[in-house]
């Protein structure tokens, strides 16, 4: 069942960004205690709870690649220790299909512990690798509780909101986000912001996104890039320039076939071109 914590005031330190990054906020206004939650109340326990908040980047000025660096949230009630999940995704039509039963892949994840001791403060928890996303993104930003919990974990609200507050429970039996004013709880617009890092060059965004191994290669070279980056072209030529033939095939380069030596790898993408050194065996 749901439980709404007791409201009352307090004031909340924000979250300090770095020159470079912006923090994106759908709340404003005073903080309260006003959160609301699935779980046992006899147990005194709250658990399997996702949060969210959609940004669609262009909306916020973003007219290039960023990187996705961490959410912040506050914490309005916390009875004991309580581990949380914070994820990030691309999902356009957000909250058309989203499933909490069946998550699409995440662009960025991370964890953080909640003890008493955070209780009225803001909490950043960093993404534990940076997501990539762009103007076309929308993110969907996600504070989740896992089931288990021993004890109750409340997230704090704000006055104001420009967007909708959304929260799912398979416990609850709400597997497709809704908003928190569709299962009675109006006032509960649970502050969830979403750093970002200010625009990056598509150098910076290919170089911190694409993962080229083994490298010395003697056989398969196995290319890795995040589902947001599509592979259009490809080319691997030697010292001279001269084209090897090899072709990008599913993640991979076969270079069994071409003399040991030293090539240079570009690939084509719709974020732009990437080069890199490749040494055969």
């Amino acid at each position: 069942m749901f439980a709404l914590a007791t409201s009352f005031a307090f004031n909340v330190n924000a979250q300090n960004a770095t020159q470079a990054e912006i923090i994106l906020s759908q709340t404003s206004g005073t903080l309260s205690d006003g959160g609301v939650a699935c779980g046992d109340s006899g147990a005194g326990t709250t658990g399997d709870n996702y949060y969210f908040r959609s940004y669609k980047l262009s909306d916020y000025g973003v007219t290039g690649p960023v990187q996705l660096k961490g959410i912040t949230f506050n914490v309005s009630t916390s009875s004991g220790d309580t581990e949380l999940q914070v994820m990030a995704f691309d999902y356009p039509n957000f909250p058309t299909g989203f499933d909490v039963t069946a998550l699409p892949a995440p662009l960025a994840t991370g964890t953080v512990e909640i003890d008493p001791s955070m209780v009225g403060m803001s909490v950043y928890a960093e993404f534990d690798t940076p997501g990539i996303a762009d103007q076309n993104s929308n993110i969907v930003a996600v504070v989740f509780e896992p089931d288990g919990q021993i004890a109750s974990f409340y997230l704090a609200t704000a006055e104001n909101e420009t967007q909708t507050s959304y929260l799912a429970s398979v416990a609850c039996e709400i597997t497709n986000p809704v908003p928190v004013a569709d299962i009675g709880f109006p006032g509960a617009k649970h502050v969830i912001d979403l750093t970002i890092d200010d625009v990056l060059s598509v150098n910076d965004v290919l170089a911190q996104s694409v993962s080229v191994y083994p490298n010395p290669a003697s056989s398969v070279l196995n290319i890795s890039v995040p589902s947001n980056i599509q592979v259009e072209n490809s080319s691997l030529v030697d010292m001279l320039g001269r084209k090897t033939g090899v072709v990008y095939s599913n993640g991979e380069m076969n270079v069994s076939g071409i003399a040991p030596g030293v090539y240079f790898l570009t690939l084509e993408t719709n974020l732009g071109s990437y080069t890199q050194k490749i040494v055969k065996q």
